[in-house]
């Protein structure tokens, strides 16, 4: 067992999910998840351009294979550049499609029967491509507030823009820029149980925290290569201490702030062994068995490549899209309080 303590604070992990396939239980280059309150993971597949590898997993915390939907296509409920996903209170489902420039909202509340590339759980979709106010631009990011209004990073209009979740515009925030409250290609967006906002600024090496009117607060990080600096975040999250996490997608790690922009640890991967998924299809794949037993170093493999997103959970457990390995590695957070170790 992996423990990482800091600041009282200890990351053990706990396991990993997943496995290379273009269907069914494994992932293809993910790049985003989303979590609901009872424990089912949706994650999103982009796939290699062409292929039919582009769809939706439905998972479980721990593991068990549920279905997939989605396919590749510009149809209704299909998606060419899918980026990004978020779960609104009702437990719909809206994903942001980076190149169609629309958001596709889908009820899950349906028996997948297993695989299942059809399209009878899609709803409706909404978006308009351009650059003025109410037209998304590369959305790359998404996050529901409290009132299930959903915020948008954009990121080849380098901006914030704020939506009812059945598209109605409200507001925008943001140009492009170096400066406070400006962006260079925002990727990953993520709002705490404050309300306030986070924005993972990709081209700036940075994390920037606003008010929920878009107002600037503050930032995170500098650009650099070693523990502690940042370069091309690509999401966050905010666990209910306040505690925020950044995948630091160029430099292959996790790092991990105080809510007063202090540092606390850094994540660099710890899945040593195989997922529940990878041992089955070893079960039935002998010779990636015998291709497996001539490698003399696996320590490359233990680590994060280039992860893509991060999500939290109320019991503390940690969610990362480790997106070249094709798997989500799972940490679980605790502190120890009067001397006595707490799992939060």
């Amino acid at each position: 067992m992996h423990l990482i303590k800091t600041n009282n604070r200890i990351f053990r992990y706990s396991h990993t999910i997943g496995s290379q396939s273009p269907g069914g239980p494994g992932f293809r280059y993910p790049v985003d998840l989303a979590l609901t309150k009872d424990d089912i993971i949706y994650v999103v597949n982009r796939g290699h351009d062409g292929e039919e590898a582009h769809r939706i997993s439905v998972l479980t915390t721990d593991s068990e294979y549920i279905g997939q939907f989605g396919s590749n296509g510009d149809a209704d409920g299909q998606f060419i550049w899918p980026v990004a996903i978020a779960v609104d209170k009702n437990g719909l489902v809206y994903l942001a499609d980076e190149w169609l420039n629309r958001i596709s909202v889908y009820d899950c509340d349906v028996d997948f029967g297993g695989l299942d590339f059809e399209q009878k759980n899609f709803l409706f979709r909404w978006g308009l491509a351009g650059s003025t106010q109410g037209q998304i631009s590369a959305p790359a990011g998404l996050a529901f507030d409290s009132n299930d209004n959903l915020y948008i990073s954009e990121g080849d209009n380098h901006r914030v823009s704020k939506f009812t979740k059945s598209g109605k515009f409200l507001m925008t925030f943001g140009t492009k820029g170096s400066s406070p409250g400006q962006f260079d290609t925002p990727w990953g967006i993520t709002i705490d149980d404050k309300g306030f906002i986070y924005v993972a600024d990709w081209g700036n090496d940075r994390v920037q925290k606003f008010t929920s009117e878009g107002d600037y607060l503050m930032e995170f990080g500098i650009p650099g290569d070693v523990p502690g600096k940042l370069r091309s975040p690509s999401s966050l999250a905010v666990d209910r201490d306040g505690d925020v996490y950044i995948t630091d997608w160029w430099n292959n790690k996790v790092e991990i702030y105080a809510e007063d922009g202090s540092h606390l640890s850094t994540l660099i991967g710890h899945a040593e062994e195989v997922s529940k998924w990878g041992k089955a299809y070893l079960e039935n794949n002998p010779s990636d068995v015998a291709n497996r037993n001539l490698v003399t170093d696996f320590e490359p493999e233990y680590r994060f490549m280039m992860p893509s997103s991060v999500a939290v959970n109320d019991q503390g457990y940690v969610f990362i899209v480790d997106s070249i390995r094709f798997r989500i590695q799972v940490y679980q957070k605790t502190r120890k309080s009067d001397g006595l170790e707490l799992t939060l």
